[in-house]
């Protein structure tokens, strides 16, 4: 018998941003289907337009598995990750500790199948997509909350607008350009758009 779905399964109740008011709640489980699409796409365009040879597969995985350790620890919300160094290194050895109780719960055959994916050690140009997809996630929570009025999420947006600013890769910044200036828009614009 193994608990590693079942709890992984439990990342449904693990709610983000916790520090605010939410106009729209997002737990994890949500966040890492947004984080694999993110991902996907930036892993075609890094590969159709800039040269990567990246499997796609490599990083959904990773994309996937990135937060499951939260399964178990729930979601430090990153004022209080970054508050200072000591936090920070404190909470990437629990992060650390819990993805390998995860991997612990796999049977043996198993193990070696989900290991990178589980404790974020992929190679260094998958977890680089994966990051980058982390933080357009985080950017595009912000713009839908700003977009309901709620301007809670307004330093957390500009925090985070900078962080994708230092991002150095080329396919980020064809996927801000490209992707994110429709992301605010309803259905019925997105409709409209397209015509």
């Amino acid at each position: 018998m193994s608990g590693f779905f079942a709890t992984i399964n439990r990342l449904k109740y693990i709610q983000r941003w916790g520090l605010k008011r939410n106009s729209v709640d997002e737990n994890v489980k949500e966040h890492s289907f947004d984080v694999c699409v993110i991902a996907h796409l930036l892993c075609a365009i890094k590969n159709e337009y800039y040269g990567g040879a990246i499997d796609p597969g490599e990083v959904v995985l990773a994309a996937l598995y990135h937060d499951a350790h939260e399964s178990i620890t729930g979601d430090l919300p990153t004022p209080i990750k970054r508050f200072n160094r000591e936090i920070f290194a404190g909470y990437k050895d629990i992060e650390a500790v819990a993805a390998q109780a995860l991997i612990d719960t796999l049977p043996d055959q198993l193990k070696d199948d989900l290991f990178n994916y589980v404790t974020e050690s992929c190679d260094l140009e998958v977890m680089e997509l994966v990051k980058a997809a982390d933080t357009i996630s985080a950017y595009v929570k912000c713009v839908e909350e700003i977009q309901a009025g709620n301007q809670e999420f307004k330093d957390a947006m500009d925090e985070i607008e900078k962080r994708l600013n230092a991002i150095d890769l080329a396919e980020v910044d064809y996927f801000r350009k490209y992707f994110l200036p429709e992301v605010h828009l309803t259905v019925d614009q997105l409709y409209e758009a397209g015509q």
